[in-house]
């Protein structure tokens, strides 16, 4: 109402650059994470590429989302990029056929993830048990909670402004972050964790040419449809394509960045 976020236009370009390449090494890190099937979190963990198999693992996600980096920046043609993203989880699938390996041993090797026991909806019911709620504690947490609205909001703010940069367009940021007031507010009366907008999955549906308000409707049937499935999405689809997704934004992030941001900012920023 008071439109006091307006003050978020002011940010200075290395502030949202900074936060932009942060996030470009962070999906990275963990698209390769996900391609390697272990969990990388500090610098050190990058040594687990020195390991032949895990350097296996990752070297196709490395290389598939270099190609679509590629095609993202130089195709013309809207249909490429999907086409591409179909196409090289299809590739695994064939390279599976052609050679006679069979998807257990395929897991066994790391390419796919482990199978795990369907869990049904109705258990979402039982996750929340007030019988096990400390209430003396409550008080102790308002703190927290207060510093997390305040840690929210400001991430929520950068969010704002690096799509807005990314995309080259003015955004309403107060009109954007009464959506995540009221969307933090959804989650939390449905015991849901706090969050923001998704800036990774943001920029990767901008990438891909979609800007139909549609995208978010066929998300949101996904996750439905992966939440009432009893079929573990990670045990059949290759994990090098699931990590190149995350290293392609990785990529195009950070090259944008750390690179092509040198031709853009004046001498007073440095």
């Amino acid at each position: 109402k008071f439109r006091l976020l307006d003050i978020v236009s002011y940010l200075p370009m290395p502030v949202i650059g900074g936060y932009l390449a942060f996030i470009g090494y962070f999906c990275l890190e963990a698209g390769v994470a996900l391609c390697i099937g272990k969990s990388m979190t500090t610098l050190s963990d990058w040594r687990y590429l020195l390991e032949p198999h895990s350097l296996l693992l990752a070297t196709p996600g490395l290389l598939s989302a270099g190609l679509l980096t590629i095609i993202s920046r130089k195709a013309t043609n809207d249909a490429l990029l999907p086409l591409t993203m179909v196409l090289i989880p299809a590739t695994f699938y064939a390279v599976l056929f052609v050679s006679g390996i069979s998807m257990g041993e395929a897991r066994d090797n790391g390419w796919v993830g482990e199978v795990s026991p369907p869990v049904p909806v109705r258990d979402l019911l039982h996750l929340v048990d007030f019988n096990l709620v400390h209430w003396n504690l409550v008080g102790s947490c308002i703190g927290t909670w207060v510093g997390m609205v305040f840690v929210v909001s400001f991430a929520s703010c950068l969010d704002v402004a690096a799509i807005s940069m990314d995309m080259g367009e003015a955004l309403d940021t107060n009109k954007e972050m009464v959506t995540v007031g009221v969307s933090n507010l959804m989650s939390g009366l449905l015991f849901g964790f706090t969050g923001s907008y998704i800036f990774s999955q943001t920029i990767f549906t901008y990438r891909t040419g979609c800007h139909s308000r549609y995208i978010g409707v066929f998300i949101m049937a996904a996750y439905l449809a992966v939440c009432v499935s009893t079929i573990n999405i990670l045990q059949i689809a290759p994990l090098f394509f699931l990590g190149a997704t995350l290293i392609f934004i990785g990529y195009d992030l950070l090259w944008e960045w750390l690179i092509d941001v040198c031709k853009k900012i004046v001498n007073f920023y440095w």
